[in-house]
């Protein structure tokens, strides 16, 4: 396929281009005296065309083009596959066929991102799913998605056998499970087998030196903190302890 690149923007141009070499294709940079026909697609910020992708970030760039290598303008359906751990992993399945793969490091960055999928492939047909593990992260995750989003819940058990490990691969394996739609907020309910669960993580993460407090490991729970900055605020305030 021949790609060209038409944009006034020199840093949106120049990020397009180290992505698309980074991914191994090949393409052509282009002036406005050159001709847009002569390209099956051509990626710009300015020019209408019949060809012509017109994007303003290259993140949206990228996903427009992505349906070309298919054959389409576009994907009819697009899902979204999520492993709602503290670090949630994220698939993309264009018709049938996994596009792309996110390994975020924050809860709070899911949203964004489905909004950023959304924007970038603007398909006919969306639908996120998230598996059932990981319960406050998953909660906190579905509940930023249902104003605007069709979202269903999958059971991990049934595609724990297809998991060969977790994050962006069991992301996979959710994206083509169906799910139970999920219609009203969920309630975020840290139990008390979690907090213990996560204060047995602090002293592992620390070596033995310390447990963080029940407060502590709650506000990881819900996403508040990550374990590290527990742990260091844990430990500062027995430093202090110690100095008195």
């Amino acid at each position: 396929m021949e790609i060209g690149i038409l944009m006034k923007d020199y840093k949106l141009e120049y990020e397009v281009e180290r992505e698309l070499k980074t991914r191994g294709h090949n393409f052509v940079l282009l002036s406005q005296v050159d001709d847009v026909r002569a390209f099956d697609v051509v990626l710009t910020d300015f020019k209408d065309g019949e060809n012509c992708i017109i994007c303003h970030k290259c993140q949206e760039c990228i996903r427009k083009l992505q349906s070309h290598f298919y054959g389409k303008k576009a994907f009819s359906k697009i899902i979204v596959g999520i492993d709602p751990g503290p670090k949630p992993g994220i698939a993309v399945v264009g018709d049938g066929n996994v596009i792309e793969e996110i390994q975020l490091s924050d809860v709070n960055e899911v949203r964004e991102v489905i909004d950023d999928i959304i924007l970038g492939y603007a398909p006919q047909h969306f639908i996120v799913r998230i598996g059932d593990g990981d319960i406050v992260n998953r909660n906190k995750i579905v509940n930023s998605l249902i104003d605007r989003y069709r979202v269903e819940m999958v059971n991990e058990k049934n595609t724990s056998e297809s998991i060969t490990n977790r994050n962006v691969e069991s992301a996979k394996v959710i994206a083509f499970t169906r799910g139970r739609v999920i219609r009203e907020p969920l309630n975020i309910v840290v139990r008390e087998g979690y907090i213990r669960e996560i204060q047995r993580k602090s002293r592992i993460e620390s070596e033995g030196e310390l447990t963080i407090s029940r407060n502590l490991a709650k506000k990881v729970a819900l996403g508040d903190l990550t374990l590290k900055e527990a742990i260091d605020i844990a430990r500062n305030k027995n430093g202090k302890r110690k100095g008195h």
